[in-house]
């Protein structure tokens, strides 16, 4: 193999309850999982990560969707998924909308713990042993955090709620794949939209600084512990590619842009602008580019772009049914097995 093509993809197969997924991919499928089927086969990605596929402990519905990609010729022998906090329990009123103060709301948007979960699908090794996850890390443990404040200038959040208030609303993965070269560092997230709360703002400062925990973690800062206790950033000089519905934009929308622009714009990130045939890098059916594909500076890129093709183009229509999302891919040059540097 001499090019791997990487593409991340909001796939939208999230379901109003548990189990719901489950049932709707070992049964006939709808225009969704049909047009999700299509969509996947002509980008022809070598791996996938995945955003918005509901979790479950026992990974039934990821193994359902592998099944179905295989009954479709895709078929992708590694897989990785794991908790995240969509759903789960915080023990705290976090929003702040009960005057009682009795609320007790989860860690991250989620009817149910797993909603609107993660997972990699891949044709070459995930090196699932040496993973980071940093589900639990708290918000109060990031320097300098952008905590959201009250219209009189108050803290939002009670120094009880900081003891428990996560970072992510999904989960921060710091995944090996497996190259003939040695470990690229996939790093997933897929942070909370900047909306849905009131004049504090809380969604709009916590998307922010779930991206920038990327930019610190490949910056090598050290004050991060991931979920195994190991403490500290990305090393120095690994090849790392940031992927994921970030929910944020540079060019406007509601998000906070400073994280966005210094991810995007980072000295070991390459300046890429993925592009559709419609000749724009929207990503998002509301016209923001939300999800990005950003590589390091040590790997040999051959092409990138948005699966959005022209309106005359057959699947269009699978397209819609699909997702709100588009898919972005990323070609890179994989050297020869003998080569043990990456270009």
């Amino acid at each position: 193999m001499n090019r791997l093509r990487l593409a991340t993809y909001n796939v939208a197969l999230n379901r109003p309850r548990a189990g719901d997924l489950m049932t709707d991919l070992t049964t006939r499928p709808g225009h969704q999982v049909s047009g999700l089927l299509q969509v996947m086969a002509q980008v022809d990605a070598d791996v996938w990560i995945i955003n918005e596929l509901d979790y479950d402990p026992g990974q039934q519905a990821l193994t359902a969707f592998q099944a179905r990609l295989r009954e479709a010729g895709m078929d992708f022998p590694y897989c990785f998924t794991a908790p995240v906090n969509t759903g789960v329990p915080s023990g705290r009123d976090l929003v702040k909308q009960d005057v009682n103060n009795t609320l007790e709301t989860p860690f991250g948007f989620g009817d149910f713990p797993g909603q609107y979960g993660m997972a990699v699908l891949s044709k070459v090794p995930l090196d699932t042993e040496a993973c980071r996850t940093f589900q639990h890390f708290l918000w109060r443990d990031m320097p300098d955090a952008l905590m959201p404040s009250n219209p009189d200038g108050s803290a939002f959040y009670t120094d009880d709620d900081l003891a428990v208030m996560r970072l992510s609303s999904k989960s921060h993965w710091d995944l090996p794949l497996t190259l003939p070269s040695g470990a690229c560092h996939l790093l997933i997230s897929h942070p909370t939209p900047p909306a849905f709360d009131g004049p504090e703002r809380r969604n709009v400062c916590r998307n922010h600084d779930e991206i920038r925990f990327w930019v610190d973690y490949i910056s090598g800062a050290s004050y991060m512990t991931d979920d195994q206790g190991l403490s500290g950033g990305l090393a120095p000089d690994q090849p790392f590619i940031v992927a994921g519905d970030l929910n944020a934009s540079s060019a406007g929308g509601d998000s906070q842009p400073g994280a966005i622009n210094r991810l995007v714009t980072h000295p070991s990130v390459q300046p890429l602008r993925p592009l559709s045939d419609r000749g724009h890098d929207l990503t998002a059916r509301w016209k923001m580019r939300a999800d990005y594909v950003l590589p390091s500076t040590q790997l040999a890129v051959l092409g990138t772009g948005v699966f959005w093709p022209a309106p005359e183009h057959p699947l269009n229509v699978a397209l819609e049914r699909a997702s709100d999302h588009r898919p972005v891919w990323l070609d890179i040059a994989l050297p020869d097995r003998t080569n043990q540097a990456l270009p």
